[in-house]
């Protein structure tokens, strides 16, 4: 179910239960049927609590989207320098198949993110570690603090894309509670509801008033 149909459901409960609490007559005809005050209360707990639950929901998914955004254009960035990187160090060392391999150089690359920070992370750790290469990669325009800081971009998609992961975990974790709520609320007033049908049989005009429509 939606968030948007949900958001509808609790508009039109929230009518129902504090049409109940905001009119004594209403009260009178439902505490006949055992729908106390302290009753009708607990709808209203179960209500603001879901209500609560579906703010935090919305929240999370909005971190989530706004990390998601975030980690889209550093990598995108990050994926282009890097892939700058890769064709220079293909023509810097052609011929020199051991030293491709050693940068992971070699063959298709990787279209996903886990994939993708695999081999940066290899290319940029290994040349970081060789002053021969080091020396070599420096004759096409490639300083030492060029390619750090190539490798601090991968280290940032790689720390954004786990602030992503646990973004996406809470909120689907917010989703799985919101969804207990509702369901707890939905059977509860489901119960009232056709209480409510019963007690006010010959008062259509308070059923109206409640936003239940007489069967």
């Amino acid at each position: 179910m939606t968030g948007k149909i949900i958001a509808i459901k609790l508009h039109k409960m929230k009518n129902g239960i504090l049409g109940v609490q905001n009119n004594p007559e209403i009260q009178d005809k439902l505490r006949a049927f055992g729908y106390t005050p302290e009753r009708i209360a607990e709808g209203k707990e179960l209500l603001d609590k879901t209500s609560q639950l579906m703010t935090v929901q919305v929240e999370e998914y909005s971190d989530q989207y706004l990390a998601t955004g975030e980690l889209g254009k550093l990598w995108t960035a990050a994926y282009s320098s890097y892939m700058i990187t890769l064709k220079v160090l293909r023509v810097a060392f052609n011929g020199q198949p051991e030293l491709l391999q050693r940068f992971n150089a070699t063959g298709k690359r990787n279209k996903s993110l886990s994939g993708w920070l695999r081999d940066a992370g290899i290319l940029y750790n290994n040349l970081l570690k060789s002053p021969e290469s080091l020396s070599v990669i420096a004759g096409f325009g490639y300083s030492v603090e060029r390619l750090q800081q190539e490798s601090q971009a991968v280290d940032e998609v790689e720390n954004l894309h786990i602030k992503q992961l646990s973004e996406k975990s809470a909120a689907q974790q917010a989703t799985l509670e919101r969804d207990k709520a509702f369901d707890e609320l939905c059977k509860w007033y489901g119960d009232f509801r056709a209480i409510a049908r019963i007690a006010l049989y010959n008062k259509p005009q308070l059923l109206e008033a409640l936003g239940i429509v007489k069967k």
